[in-house]
């Protein structure tokens, strides 16, 4: 008798279902772990969705059981020597003041698009302690755009980089250029500085709709005497933002990107800009970081699924619920750590999926291959560490757990 092919497809999803483990609940979210609390079916992404392959697809790979892995967002945190100044002819022609905080500050000056007015560097003067120092006394080296873009960097055309000599000192000074036309972006970068100012993003993603916590200070012994911030869009949208002087003289932001500019490709920049001072000099300080900021289309259930058979012996999926509120190619990526002879975690294998999901709910099977689980001879207990759902239309983080399940 021949079994009907729709029967025999049921008759296999049942086996399947019947051989899976009970379904359980991802562990608490953390405090730190990115989690949407809403989602929008955004139109931003729907074109690019729309290329995207409807396949599913699976990979792991072994993990070296000895490595430190921090499954905690890192976000990165600008240390700063420098500040830029937007100078017209007029500027540079009376002479721009400039501040230093050590010898051998390095000068940039680039024309800003458009401007025709290349500077000769012979040209360039600075004032310093009263006294006029021509290009030859001021300057211990000098670069102009071929030598620039012939050592690796991508600088405008017409840009100029002085180093001043020890002649010149530092603190309060003058840079002249009589022969300035059009506008400029000067650059001033002191790699002898002791005055340094760090900004950092408290995470590396934050959703539409969710605040940004920046925080920013200056090493011990110096003082920001005040600061102000913009951050920026990828799309070119550009919003103001306040600083609070904290307790501890380090300064916070609190600032909710526009939830219009969200999603898409690129980093959103975090710019702060303010006044450093010690009790001998006070000088500018500029730093930006940048962060990413997702349009939650998609959010974890909260449900995982161990199921007890594969395709091939030995292997391990787990069956993630997602729920969507637009269609798109998803992504789960996780790190599974397993239990060794002293009964510490380490990790075993790392392990990336992706399918397309429609509106609604549906699930992502995360594959563990026998290969990858069996390299490092560490067994079960399994915890599911660092946890990733992914919009591959824009690649775009949307939910991470640093811790997802455990006694798997």
């Amino acid at each position: 008798m021949k079994i009907p092919s729709s029967l025999l497809v049921a008759l296999m999803l049942a086996a399947s279902a019947s051989a899976a483990e009970p379904a359980r609940s991802l562990l608490p979210a953390a405090s730190s772990d990115l989690v949407p609390t809403r989602l929008e079916a955004s139109a931003k992404n729907q074109g690019a969705a729309a290329q995207l392959d409807h396949q599913p697809s699976a990979m792991s790979w072994a993990l070296d059981p000895h490595a430190a892995l921090d499954a905690g967002p890192q976000p990165f945190v600008k240390h700063s020597r420098e500040y830029w100044i937007d100078a017209s002819a007029d500027d540079l022609q009376r002479g721009l003041n400039l501040a230093t905080s050590a010898n051998g500050a390095l000068i940039r000056m680039s024309p800003h698009a458009g401007n025709g007015g290349l500077l000769d560097p012979a040209s360039l003067l600075i004032r310093s302690g009263g006294k006029v120092h021509s290009a030859g006394a001021a300057f211990a080296t000098v670069a102009d755009e071929a030598a620039l873009r012939a050592a690796g960097m991508d600088v405008p055309q017409g840009s100029v980089v002085v180093k001043l000599a020890d002649v010149v000192g530092s603190g309060q000074l003058q840079l002249l250029a009589p022969s300035a036309s059009g506008s400029y972006l000067v650059h001033v970068f002191e790699p002898q500085s002791a005055i340094v100012l760090s900004l950092g993003a408290t995470r590396d993603t934050v959703l539409a709709g969710q605040a940004l916590l920046v925080r920013a200070s200056v090493d011990a012994g110096a003082n920001l005497d005040q600061l102000s911030g913009m951050l920026s869009s990828a799309s070119g949208h550009v919003q103001n933002f306040s600083f609070n002087r904290q307790a501890d003289g380090s300064w916070l932001a609190r600032v909710v990107p526009d939830a219009a500019h969200a999603g898409g490709f690129g980093l959103w920049e975090v710019h702060a800009f303010g006044q450093a001072s010690t009790s001998k000099v006070s000088v500018p300080r500029d730093a930006r970081t940048a962060v990413a900021v997702s349009r939650a289309t998609a959010r974890l259930d909260g449900s995982i699924q161990k199921l007890a058979q594969s395709s091939r012996a030995g292997d391990m999926t787990l069956r993630i619920g997602v729920q969507a509120a637009a269609a798109s190619r998803y992504q789960l990526a996780a790190v599974l750590y397993g239990t060794d002879s002293r009964g510490q975690r380490v990790p075993v294998a790392a392990a990336h999926s992706a399918a397309w999901l429609n509106a609604g709910t549906g699930n992502i099977d995360l594959a563990f291959d026998a290969a990858s689980l069996s390299a490092s001879g560490v067994g079960a207990p399994y915890e599911l560490r660092d946890l990733r759902l992914i919009n591959q239309a824009d690649m775009s983080l949307l939910e991470r757990r640093e811790r997802a399940a455990s006694g798997l």
